[in-house]
């Protein structure tokens, strides 16, 4: 029986499944990369103050520990909005 493919035509099925492979494998951590990149995680965006607030004066001026207004600042990945009654 005669063959249906000339010899080279494995070459290029070898070449095309590692090529199929790396391009999965570029795709994946591409992926992954942009999982945890900044336009996810949201790491160095400025939060807007819900109430216009100078920390300058407080922590300043008065010397005010972070953690007096801020308790999950150590607990937490966030540090937590405080209460505007703290005494």
């Amino acid at each position: 029986m005669a063959q249906l493919f000339p010899r080279a035509a494995n070459q290029i099925a070898y070449s095309s499944i590692i090529g199929a492979g790396l391009l999965v494998g570029a795709l994946l951590a591409a992926s992954v990369g942009f999982w945890y990149s900044g336009l996810i995680t949201r790491v160095g965006v400025v939060r807007e103050q819900p109430i216009p607030f100078s920390h300058a004066h407080h922590v300043g001026g008065e010397g005010f520990d972070c953690r007096y207004c801020h308790t999950s600042v150590e607990k937490e990945a966030f540090a937590g909005i405080p209460s505007t009654h703290t005494s």
